[in-house]
């Protein structure tokens, strides 16, 4: 190749937008996310590539964990997968609001069976709704309280939701947003 092409080799900074940087750049990362072709089997496997594999591996692994845990239903209906952007996105929250949503959304506050199991004072009865027949809990409150229908409209984008499993998709902020228009929790 040499006898054919003058190569001149330069440094140029990074993160410039070069384009010819930019597109060498997109090159190496390709390069080290492929996987070895069956005739350079005694090459070297690029440690990036090691790193993907044991990180894709991994998370392979804790997802088919999680998804037949007994225990935790309503965290998996309400979080079915490892999710970082949605992770990163709740870590975000302040303290008091990240709390909140995690309780929420895995079934630990105090409404409902949950605060009865706990011993501690609870309500027999949906205290939005006032529906006798209806039992304060995570599915109520989430996905088919009418009384929180207009705020859970504003909030999460349906009036009302089929199951726990809608708020997989919803944001750690807006979930978080909807319980505090709620008034279920003084704040």
């Amino acid at each position: 190749m040499a006898g054919h092409f003058d190569f001149c080799l330069i440094w140029v900074p990074g993160h410039q937008d070069i384009p010819g940087n930019c597109i060498a750049d997109e090159l190496a990362r390709k390069g080290t996310t492929n996987f070895l072709l069956p005739d350079k089997e005694d090459t070297s496997m690029p440690l990036a590539t090691c790193k993907l594999m044991l990180h894709n591996q991994s998370n392979h692994k804790s997802t088919l964990r999680w998804q037949a845990s007994l225990v935790g239903r309503v965290a998996r209906q309400t979080w079915p997968k490892i999710d970082k952007a949605r992770t990163v996105a709740l870590c975000n929250l302040s303290r008091r609001n990240c709390s909140l949503v995690v309780r929420s959304l895995t079934g630990h506050w105090l409404i409902g069976t949950h605060a009865h199991r706990l011993n501690s004072p609870y309500n027999d009865f949906c205290r939005s709704c006032r529906d006798e027949e209806e039992e304060e809990s995570p599915e109520h409150f989430f996905c088919s309280c009418p009384a929180l229908s207009s705020r859970r409209l504003r909030t999460l984008g349906k009036s009302f939701l089929d199951d726990l499993g809608g708020l997989s998709a919803l944001s750690p902020r807006k979930i978080g947003l909807f319980i505090q228009l709620s008034n279920w929790i003084p704040f």
